[in-house]
């Protein structure tokens, strides 16, 4: 069953959407308008600024406007009335779909009070929330060990991919093998990274107070942007000092972008070189995406990495560098999709996601190469991005390490 705060947030991610067609539709007919008029030439020519273009069509577009804005405040009122009486919680398939959404989208979301933005929140094993209360603790958790995993997804995704295709997950591996009591974070990708890793930051604190017993090892497991998390949580432990940072032990990244995806590089190459052109403009898609898909270009971990910096021009890697946090094993894993790692397709395409040296985390800048020790990092042949989340090979690595 579908909840009412998923049609609702959907109802308003519609009106959003149309909106936005609604303004590139504008844009290029101004742009279509200005180009045939041969005053509008003449002022390129001589660098004066050409007028806007009036008439009945910039009305219309005024009244496409405003009738979608009291259509949305329809809606509101509408599902406002309703919404104290849907107490359900989300099936897994409406989880993923809003998941997707938040990665693609989810600052905007946020900023519009949509209801299918994500909160930030731990689950057990069984999909349950489990809030930062001993003794809601001890109920969602009978039997929580002094030993804690916490599992971090990657862009687009949940807490339920970690499942997989097989019945047990990472996760509830190691609490059979290990005696690990796993927790699984569910945040919203689509925020700055930064952002994300504060609030991390605070909910692990949180977390690691309200524990029915003493904590004596935290480990941190991150997948992909889940990586990248976790350093800027583990760096944001440092500014008010937060004391849950003296018991993480280890961590492992399976195929996090430590300084860039790819993908994110391709589409701000393509969304900067459409910019350049007037009616290619209002069609350059990517400068729509969200915050945390525009951070993996480069990897930003902090706020300084992107405050002040329009991240849809072209600018250089302008990071600061933040090293992995003193008394804290790490461990990287990295895919390629070849059969051998060492070919040159295998090292440029990585795991379709991630190259491989972002992926281990080597840089040409020192200041920016993350340190490691040889046998703390494996790159596996025949592997994707996603098959990092549920692959046995991957996963009794991860047991070893943790043993």
């Amino acid at each position: 069953m579908v909840s009412i705060r998923s049609v609702h947030g959907s109802a308003r991610l519609l009106l959003d959407v149309t909106r936005g067609v609604t303004r590139i539709t504008e844009q290029t007919h101004r742009t279509i308008v200005r180009e045939v008029n041969p005053l509008n030439r003449l002022r390129d020519i001589v660098g004066v600024t050409p007028e806007e273009p009036q008439g009945p069509q910039g009305h219309t577009y005024r009244v496409i406007q405003s009738t979608l804005s009291l259509l949305q405040k329809g809606v509101d009122m509408s599902f406002d009335t309703v919404a104290v009486e849907d107490t359900r919680s989300p099936a897994p398939q409406n989880m993923n779909v809003a998941a997707a959404l938040n990665g693609v989208c989810g600052d905007h979301l946020e900023a519009s009070n949509n209801p299918l933005a994500i909160n930030m929140h731990f689950r057990n094993s069984r999909g349950e929330i489990v809030q930062s209360d001993s003794e809601h603790i001890r109920a969602r958790l009978p039997g929580a060990s002094s030993r804690l995993v916490v599992l971090v997804h990657g862009l687009c995704l949940s807490h339920d991919y970690w499942k997989g295709h097989n019945e047990g997950n990472l996760g509830t591996e190691l609490e059979r093998a290990h005696g690990i009591t796993p927790l699984y974070l569910t945040y919203n990708t689509g925020k700055h990274i930064s952002i994300n890793g504060r609030e991390l930051s605070q909910q692990l604190q949180n977390m690691i107070e309200a524990w029915p017993v003493d904590v004596e090892e935290l480990i941190l497991v991150g997948h992909s942007m889940g990586g990248l998390v976790i350093r800027s949580a583990c760096w944001y432990a440092s500014e008010p000092e937060l004391s849950w940072i003296d018991h993480l032990k280890k961590a492992v990244y399976l195929g996090s972008p430590h300084h860039g995806a790819a993908l994110a590089k391709a589409s701000h190459l393509l969304t900067s070189t459409m910019k350049k052109f007037r009616y290619a403009r209002p069609f350059a898609l990517g400068q729509h995406t969200s915050a945390g898909i525009k951070d993996l270009r480069h990897g930003n971990l902090l706020d300084e990495d992107w405050e002040g910096i329009n991240p849809d021009d072209f600018s250089p890697d302008a990071r600061k560098p933040v090293p992995l946090p003193a008394g804290t094993r790490h461990f990287f894993i990295a895919a390629a999709v070849g059969n051998k790692t060492t070919d040159f397709t295998s090292a440029i395409i990585g795991d379709l996601l991630v190259r491989l040296d972002s992926a281990k985390g080597h840089h040409r800048d020192e200041l920016k190469r993350l340190s490691i020790r040889p046998q703390d990092c494996r790159v596996f042949e025949n592997l994707n991005h996603l098959d990092l989340l549920d692959n046995k090979v991957v996963h009794d690595q991860v047991l070893e390490w943790l043993a």
